[in-house]
């Protein structure tokens, strides 16, 4: 185990980062182990879920304002193809 945190801080210190403080690279070193060990990841919230495509609803107020708008063939359309209101 030692031997790979060597390696690892090899890695990070490259020629670029030799004046990195002990603080940070330390710091650096955790990071890479929490992502590495899937502890910690940044991207998350970027993964749309299944529930966010749901077209077979459409908001309160929806069929309101296409009527408003008089998109009368889009509202038409919406239920020709089975979307219903979604009341909650």
């Amino acid at each position: 185990p030692c031997e790979r945190v060597f390696s690892s801080a090899k890695e990070t210190t490259t020629h670029r980062r030799a004046n990195l403080s002990t603080e940070l690279m330390t710091a650096l070193q955790v990071l890479k182990f929490m992502f590495k060990q899937d502890r910690i990841d940044f991207t998350s919230h970027l993964v749309t879920k299944e529930e966010d495509y749901d077209i077979g609803r459409f908001a309160p107020g929806e069929a309101e304002r296409l009527l408003k708008q008089g998109k009368l063939g889009e509202l038409w359309g919406l239920l020709d193809a089975g979307v219903v209101m979604d009341t909650n």
